[in-house]
């Protein structure tokens, strides 16, 4: 290998560290402005539109930072997961010095972006973002090593990125608590699944627990029964979320629970995607069921005086 191919290969191995690939979880970040503009009539123009974008690149920003910082962390921990030891960091294919300060520079710019062209509740959940980050992999507190409390803190990250997209469009009240409380049950939901692949995947309950200390007290029916219970979190969201705010949502009530069934059959299978999600990309199951929620929002606000209508008639 000539110096020129292993100075590339080394870029993209730091690259790599910061997770880009990871960046489509941001995608929560959008609902915060989509259901601003769906349910309490935020005005969607180029300003905000742009405010959306930069919103989306500092979050992004954020999430790389916390990224590196993880990687770095649990580098003396991956060295034991069958996959997770190849990263570059456990390998040694990058300088852990490097890694944090770029870690660094990454928070410093989404911190100071957000802090000069951002609205003060968007800058103060990014500020959030990376505190959560902080909580989640650094000790005293590393909470990723606590069972439970780990999808718990992890699953706040959710709710998060929607407060960012909801202030970037210029929103001056907090979102509701229904619609904070659904998002971070759905990402306790997912990150409950994320566990469940990745304890089955391991198949060692003692490889699992030197790899993950709060494995030590999993085991795939405390995760089934802990998905559950996310699951109807949710549901009871939902619930007061069309009660209160739109009854028109119950339109896509059929393609949530067809979402998660598919969602939670995903995992189930032999080295499931679950464990990794930016490997949903490949599905074309995960386009369908993004295509399809927003098609039936965007059809439920337009319906959703006709439906109110029905149900004091009904009533």
């Amino acid at each position: 290998m000539d110096k020129k191919t292993g100075s590339a290969n080394k870029i993209v191995h730091y690259i790599s560290v910061f997770r880009p690939g990871h960046w489509f979880k941001n995608i929560f970040m959008l609902t915060g402005s989509f259901t601003a503009y769906i349910f309490f009539n935020a005005s969607i123009n180029s300003e905000t539109a742009l405010l959306t974008a930069v919103a989306f690149m500092c979050t992004c920003l954020a999430a790389s930072a916390n990224y590196g910082i993880n990687e770095v962390i649990d580098s003396e921990f991956d060295r034991h997961h069958p996959v997770k030891k190849n990263r570059p960091v456990p390998s040694g294919k990058v300088s852990k010095k490097a890694v944090l300060i770029i870690s660094v520079l990454l928070a410093a710019a989404a911190a100071l972006i957000g802090f000069f062209f951002l609205p003060p509740g968007a800058f103060l959940a990014i500020l959030s973002l990376m505190a959560m980050g902080f909580f989640y992999n650094v000790r005293p507190f590393r909470t990723k090593e606590l069972p439970f409390l780990d999808v718990i803190s992890e699953s706040i990250n959710n709710p998060i990125r929607f407060i960012i997209g909801w202030y970037a469009v210029q929103m001056i009240f907090f979102p509701p608590a229904s619609f904070i409380i659904s998002l971070w049950a759905f990402g306790a939901f997912l990150m409950a699944c994320k566990r469940l692949a990745e304890y089955r995947f391991i198949g060692n309950d003692k490889r699992a627990a030197k790899y993950r200390k709060s494995f030590k007290y999993y085991n795939e029916e405390r995760l089934i029964v802990s998905i559950i219970g996310y699951v109807s979190v949710v549901s009871f969201s939902l619930a007061i979320i069309c009660i209160k705010y739109s009854v028109s949502v119950i339109l896509a009530v059929p393609i949530f629970v067809i979402s998660f069934i598919w969602y939670f059959k995903l995992t189930l299978k032999e080295d499931s995607p679950a464990k990794e999600p930016e490997k949903l990309l490949k599905h074309k199951e995960f386009y369908i069921f993004t295509i399809l929620t927003i098609m039936v929002l965007v059809l439920a606000k337009v319906l959703n005086p006709y439906l109110e209508f029905l149900l004091k008639i009904w009533s």
